[in-house]
């Protein structure tokens, strides 16, 4: 249990389990048709939509310019009104920092607290959930808020109405983004559906959501702006904004003065005067980040710039805040060599062999390209010059780093050899493996992009022509837009994948365990309890729900065909779904 959770429950006085499974035994005292009418009324969500009229206020631990702090969101909605479908927090400015975290730690946690009294009977108690880490990016963190404690005589409370005990499960779906900078940082919280939250609520419902010191305030001080984003389960929006006074800060950096850019043969010159102390000094070309350098720096040579026109920008930066850019321009006549990732579409889980192609002006003897992507989204699995243009190449390198998302391709063909890539379009220069994450969502579109500078050490994208000469390429970034579902997805218990549940699946788990009739190609499928087994007691659960009236089979269900939810050692190596 998170600290916070650990006092606010010990301060409850509610009643003992004993006391709560007493009252509803008072059901051979009282007609149990006006017992379970009156819960129905008060506990499960009623047809017709209510209003949405929440409310909700932030506070911090501390409110000192550029100091970690943890906060805190109490949201409060009355009965009648709709539920909760998502939280959304964004400030303005400051940062989130995720050092130190790690998949299974905890991140923060959740109290909603329950109060529903009536003459016949009070339920009363805490649903307690823990925000536990599922996986950690370089500017994002996922997380779910796993109910870990219920108070009270909420669980018997629940179950008398057929409510499943809500431990263990997923309440809420956490996304936790850091903003370029100090620019801000967003918590998106959203419904896992395990709480009875939908539609018109039965009663009051106050929420409290307590996370750690993972925002670092901006640390130039000055007004910190909070807006909280509510929507209901039937898609109402209230907007609650909140405003902060950050004591003490920084005067912001202040911009470059006296840029000069000057052509000098195929590269360009930067020069200027710095108007304070900086961090750090990015310099953009053509809106791209082109480097990043040492705060004192009053120069930059350019050795690869783009053919054409040249658009300059440099910025400060001070903190993690950049000051305004200051621009300059010039023309450089250099090679035109055109590089890009192709466009397609394609579900979850597939296996996908892209193209890196090029239009090359001048036969090349080497290249290196950075590719960038969201790890969350997409894996990166290898790269090949088998059938490329590029075959035959003396070195070839890729490192890649699945965490922050960044690969790097580099080759070269030996400076003795008269060996290269002939120049022309449309030619090959290498293929590189991945798959979208089987979680990813139809409709989502995953960028693959060839930026012009990324990694750490930086990586730059140059083709290597004249010689030895480097020249930065024109780039098309890949797109993938997701279709359908995973090849993994399935339906839990559907054991012959024949998009239904019916007494052949029974059969279909039974052939696979006493005879050689069943196949294993989706065993979550099979695993009809999830208990991550494939054993007697599967068939027995889906005759049960078929037969004997039991409890729905774990998500996937039939109807909501997917990939499996939960962690285990059973795969689905080819699902099935409409």
């Amino acid at each position: 249990m998170y600290p916070d959770q650990e006092n606010y429950a010990k301060s409850k006085n509610t009643k003992s389990q004993e006391n709560a499974i007493s009252d509803i035994s008072s059901c051979y005292t009282i007609p149990c048709t006006s017992l379970m009418g009156f819960l129905l009324f008060i506990l499960l969500p009623a047809v017709a939509w209510g209003q949405f009229n929440p409310t909700s206020s932030t506070t911090f631990d501390n409110l000192e310019a550029g100091l970690p702090s943890g906060f805190s969101q109490q949201a409060f909605f009355a009965e009648g009104d709709e539920g909760p479908s998502s939280l959304v927090v964004t400030f303005d400015r400051g940062s989130f920092s995720f050092n130190g975290y790690s998949p299974g730690q905890l991140v923060g946690g959740l109290v909603v607290d329950l109060l529903v009294p009536s003459p016949i009977l009070t339920v009363e108690g805490l649903i307690i959930a823990e925000v536990q880490v599922i996986s950690v990016g370089p500017n994002s963190l996922t997380a779910n808020a796993v109910v870990t404690e219920v108070t009270g005589n909420v669980i018997p409370g629940l179950a008398f109405l057929g409510i499943p005990d809500p431990t263990g499960a997923t309440a809420f779906n956490v996304l936790y983004t850091d903003l370029p900078g100090d620019s801000g940082a967003v918590m998106n919280v959203s419904d896992a559906g395990s709480l009875p939250l939908s539609g018109a609520l039965g009663f009051n419902v106050p929420l409290t959501w307590n996370t750690p010191a993972i925002l670092t305030h901006s640390p130039f001080g000055g007004e910190l702006t909070v807006e909280t984003t509510l929507t209901s389960s039937s898609g109402a929006t209230v907007i609650l904004p909140e405003s902060f006074s950050l004591s003490g800060g920084i005067a912001p950096p202040q911009p470059v003065t006296a840029l000069n850019c000057n052509t000098a043969a195929e590269s360009v010159q930067l020069s200027w005067q710095n108007s304070g102390t900086y961090d750090s000094i990015d310099i953009f070309r053509n809106g791209s980040l082109r480097a990043t350098i040492v705060g004192d720096a009053t120069g930059f040579l350019d050795t690869s710039p783009e053919p054409g026109l040249n658009q300059y920008e440099v910025k400060g930066v001070l903190f993690g805040l950049p000051s305004t850019g200051t621009s300059c321009s010039t023309e450089v006549s250099v090679p035109l060599n055109l590089v890009g990732l192709p466009t397609l579409d394609a579900a979850p889980a597939n296996s996908l062999n892209l193209d890196i192609t090029a239009s090359l002006e001048l036969p090349t003897e080497g290249f290196s390209l950075p590719i960038t992507y969201d790890p969350l989204l997409f894996r990166f699995d290898g790269a090949t010059i088998d059938q490329s243009d590029s075959a035959g190449a003396e070195f070839f390198m890729v490192e890649s780093d699945g965490i922050t998302g960044v690969t790097s391709i580099f080759l070269l063909y030996d400076s003795a050899d008269v060996e290269h890539i002939p120049s022309g379009i449309a030619r090959v220069l290498c293929q590189i493996q991945g798959i979208v994450r089987e979680s990813v969502n139809e409709g989502t579109q995953v960028t693959l992009s060839l930026p012009v500078v990324a990694g750490t050490p930086p990586v730059a994208a140059i083709i290597v022509q004249n010689n030895g000469a480097g020249y930065s390429p024109q780039r098309t970034d890949g797109i993938i837009n997701v279709v359908g579902p995973p090849t993994t997805a399935f339906s839990r218990g559907d054991a012959n994948l024949d998009l239904s549940l019916d007494l052949a699946d029974a059969i279909a788990v039974l052939g696979f365990l006493f005879s050689t009739t069943g196949t294993a190609g989706c065993m979550s499928a099979l695993d009809a309890n999830d208990d991550e087994t494939v054993d007697v007691a599967d068939p027995i659960q889906i005759l049960d729900v078929l037969f004997g009236g039991g409890a729905p089979l774990p998500e996937p269900s039939l109807g909501n065909c997917s990939y499996d939810p939960t962690a285990g050692t059973l795969t689905c190596i080819q699902g099935a779904c409409p």
